[in-house]
């Protein structure tokens, strides 16, 4: 019988280099950040839709959305931000319960391992055997996202503010990885969390 356990950490958190050692484990990875950009994929209705919303300007030259400015548009505005989550959060749902279901029904003794960045905002928790949060100290996540994404201090923390606190992630997950060290320290994290799966 196939296991799928939802995977969630704020912005920065590691949420990469986790699905890598989960891949690495042998496990079926799934990645929401993915399905969230099939949903606008050029001849979508989730394109058709953001360039009725915000414009065509959010639109590239050749049929594909332009992320960063539509990023420069939503961060930082509540209004914006619930408009375009509006448009895509129904599309991505869909495809993920579609995946769970499908993983569910497989024959396989298998773990998968579903990475959902707003997993516990869009209410997956109950569909999944179990919820991992991957921990990170406010000072570690705000040092990592400034240096991966070449932000200020302020654009930094509107994108870490627009999420729900690390904290509350933590408090709410069934298993928690601290990546506040080093590589190392999250391997050993990773390994004491894989057998109790």
């Amino acid at each position: 019988m196939s296991k799928i356990y939802g995977l969630t950490g704020g912005i920065a958190a590691g949420k990469s280099t986790v699905l890598d050692f989960f891949k690495t484990a042998g496990c079926k990875v799934y990645d929401a950040d993915q399905i969230a950009r099939q949903v606008v994929e050029p001849g979508t209705v989730g394109l058709q839709k953001i360039a009725q919303q915000f414009g065509s300007e959010v639109i590239l030259s050749d049929g594909t959305l332009d992320r960063a400015r539509l990023g420069s548009l939503v961060f930082g505005n509540p209004l914006q931000l619930q408009a375009l989550n509006k448009i895509t959060r129904p599309l991505i749902k869909a495809k993920i319960l579609k995946i769970i279901q499908e993983t569910k029904a497989s024959t396989s003794d298998t773990i998968a391992i579903f990475e959902i960045q707003l997993l516990f905002e869009g209410n997956y928790q109950q569909y999944f055997d179990g919820v991992i949060a991957i921990y990170v100290t406010p000072e570690v996540q705000l040092h990592r996202l400034m240096k991966r994404n070449n932000l200020t201090k302020k654009v930094a923390m509107d994108r870490i503010n627009s999420q729900m606190s690390m904290d509350e992630k933590r408090s709410r997950a069934d298993f928690v990885l601290d990546n506040s060290g080093d590589l190392t320290h999250l391997a050993d994290e990773f390994d004491h969390l894989f057998m109790q799966l």
